[in-house]
């Protein structure tokens, strides 16, 4: 019998989408354009390895500091959810870490993607780590 996604499932989704194309416009276009300048302008595939550890870099520490910001990356408060402790209170910098930890271990996070669209409650690994829960506000 197929599970039926709860709305709150559906936004988390979205939300996710909403961050990942952010990264790709904000980040990763620019990393890619700067590469070809570094090639084609200054022949320098040393800036190419020096541009993509500096991306690396900035996108593992966005990965794990998104939901820090009063609980909502910036999917998730386009969204209305927000990432909340068991007795309320936002998510702080420290808990976003723990919780976004298992999405940059390579192969975890495809386990994390199941266990939101297929788990029982949809916590992820990290939400139990950290103590936290996605909720609509």
């Amino acid at each position: 019998m197929a599970r039926q996604m709860s709305q709150t499932l559906i936004l988390r989704i979205v939300a996710f989408l909403v961050d990942s194309v952010s990264v790709l416009v904000l980040l990763i276009a620019p990393a890619t354009g700067l590469s070809y300048l570094a090639v084609n302008l200054w022949n320098s595939t040393w800036g190419i390895a020096r541009i993509w550890h500096t991306t690396i870099l900035i996108l593992v520490s966005a990965i794990l500091l998104r939901d820090g910001f009063h609980g909502r990356s910036p999917g998730k408060r386009l969204m209305g959810l927000r990432v909340d402790t068991p007795d309320g209170t936002a998510c702080t910098w420290g808990r976003s870490i723990v919780r976004n930890l298992p999405l940059v271990v390579p192969g975890w996070n495809l386990v994390e993607i199941g266990l939101v669209l297929f788990g029982r409650d949809s916590l992820r690994t990290g939400d139990r780590m950290a103590g936290t829960k996605v909720r609509e506000e």
